[in-house]
C-alpha cells in the first residue's frame, strides 16, 4: 500500500505521460535530468477524473467521469486536448488512463482543479520545470523528464 507522498512520487514516476506538443505525441516519463520542456510557451498540466482518490472504477464509470471534467473544462473555457498515462513497459499490473493536457495553469490552479476532481497528484510543466503537485497538500515534488517518444530537443 502507498501511504506516502515519496510512495506515490515513486508510483508516478514509474509511469508514462503524453500528449500532443508541435504536431506530434510527446511521451515522457518524469525519471530523467531535463528540468523542464524549454520549449513551451505557457504550462501543461496533464489531469485526469479517471480513479478518484485512487480507487479503481470500471471503464464506463471513468469514461462517464472523463466526460465531466470536458464539461467543467469547457465551461470554464481552459484551452485542453487530449493526453494520457499509463503504466511503463513491464511493470504490473499494466494500466493506463485517458486524461487532458490544460494549457496555462499556474500551480496553484493545477492543484485545485486536481483536489475537485479528487486526484492524488497532477502533472505539470512549463520551460523550466516537471513537477508532481500533490493535490491535497499543494506540495510540489520537483521531477526530471526523460522524452521517450516525439519533442526531441
Amino acid at each position: 500500500m502507498h501511504d506516502t507522498a515519496a510512495d506515490w512520487a515513486e508510483v508516478y514516476r514509474a509511469s508514462r505521460y503524453a500528449f500532443p506538443f508541435q504536431g506530434e505525441w510527446l511521451e515522457f516519463t518524469l525519471r530523467g535530468e531535463r528540468a523542464g520542456l524549454d520549449r513551451l510557451d505557457r504550462s501543461v498540466t496533464l489531469i485526469t477524473a479517471w480513479n478518484p482518490d485512487s480507487v479503481d472504477h470500471s471503464a464506463a464509470w471513468n469514461t462517464a467521469a472523463n466526460l465531466r471534467l470536458t464539461a467543467a473544462l469547457e465551461q470554464a473555457q481552459v484551452e485542453h486536448r487530449d493526453a494520457w498515462g499509463a503504466s511503463l513497459p513491464g511493470v504490473e499490473p499494466a494500466w493506463r488512463e485517458s486524461g487532458f493536457a490544460v494549457l496555462g495553469w499556474s500551480q496553484e490552479q493545477a492543484a485545485a482543479w486536481g483536489r475537485k476532481w479528487s486526484q492524488r497528484a497532477v502533472v505539470w510543466l512549463d520551460s523550466e520545470a516537471s513537477l508532481l503537485l500533490f493535490c491535497a497538500s499543494g506540495e510540489a515534488l520537483a521531477c526530471g523528464m526523460e522524452i521517450l517518444a516525439g519533442g526531441q530537443a
